[in-house]
């Protein structure tokens, strides 16, 4: 069990407000929990998850992204992230950690970020790591030399048609490969083997909308941000971080570059980093349903391992 609040703040971009929700435990909680979500998706999505992180005593603090959710001004917001791209995320984050933190200054503080999330979270680590107890990154990716090529279109296309166009193109060059190992019952069965989750996903208004080429460029660029040699180097040495996704998501190369990240990680003289890669799951670990209550143990351990850290 757990009650929720929700609440909103003034983004970082100037031009929507974020909406945020708290969820908290019956009893007093042992940590602070925030999470990032992923691309076109919102915090709700995760509630299933939530209430297992609350009901293990940790307090959950998390926002739907600018251009995600209801943290937009209009429908021609969504995937819009405004000049700031990628660093408007990863402030609005931090500003709703200063509203957690102020709330529970005392407790350990651990940040999840899924997906395109995970890149908010790694970038993250790098900038505010000294305040964190932890780090995890689920659902992440490897360096991808295309990326470069992806911004320059995308912004010669915006050039022509205004970066709030959306393009089915750029769309294609970034996913268009990613269910050729699956059914292809829909174009997104690559999220998860459980099918209602995708119908789900299909039918909710606020999931799997085309982004703006603004908001192309803001994926793509901050991919290529955290896949730097700087920004491995620049992360907090000591930070305790955890790894995990599925085998067969296509976002990690199919484990392949979540292993890079990892191997990298420790290259850099990290020496706290931990990766679980699960057999048969897809993108969205937490929405396999046979999967789950280990994804979420291994989760809890490791926020467990390194509460007094």
């Amino acid at each position: 069990m757990y009650t929720k609040t929700e609440f909103s703040f003034p983004s970082q971009s100037g031009l929507c407000d974020i909406h945020a929700a708290k969820y908290l435990p019956e009893g007093a909680p042992k940590a602070v929990f925030q999470i990032a979500h992923g691309m076109a998706e919102h915090f709700e999505r995760y509630e299933k998850f939530i209430a297992v992180l609350c009901e293990a005593g940790l307090a959950v603090f998390v926002n739907d992204h600018i251009g995600h959710g209801k943290s937009v001004a209009s429908e021609e917001d969504k995937g819009y992230f405004g000049k700031d791209t990628w660093h408007t995320m990863v402030a609005d984050c931090h500003t709703l950690y200063e509203t957690a933190h102020a709330e529970y200054p005392d407790l350990p503080y651990f940040f999840f970020g899924h997906s395109m999330g995970s890149f908010v979270a790694r970038e993250y680590a790098r900038e505010y790591g000294q305040d964190l107890a932890g780090a995890i990154f689920c659902g992440t990716g490897g360096s991808n030399p295309a990326v470069s090529i992806g911004i320059a279109l995308s912004k010669m296309i915006a050039g022509c048609k205004g970066e709030r166009h959306r393009s089915k193109f750029i769309n294609g060059m970034a996913f268009g490969a990613y269910n050729k190992k699956f059914a292809g019952r829909t174009e997104f069965d690559w999220l998860t083997k459980d099918t209602t989750v995708v119908d789900d996903y299909i039918a909710d208004p606020d999931c799997g909308y085309l982004f703006t080429l603004n908001g192309y460029i803001t994926l793509f660029d901050i991919l290529r941000e955290v896949s730097t040699p700087a920004c491995y180097e620049q992360i907090r040495k000591d930070l305790p971080m955890l790894l995990v996704a599925g085998k067969m998501d296509p976002v990690g190369n199919f484990g392949k570059g979540v292993s890079e990240v990892c191997d990298k990680l420790v290259a850099t003289g990290h020496d706290k980093v931990e990766m679980h890669l699960y057999d048969d799951c897809r993108h969205e670990i937490l929405n396999e349903s046979e999967m789950f209550q280990e994804v979420c143990s291994d989760i809890l351990a490791f926020v467990n391992e390194n509460l007094s850290k």
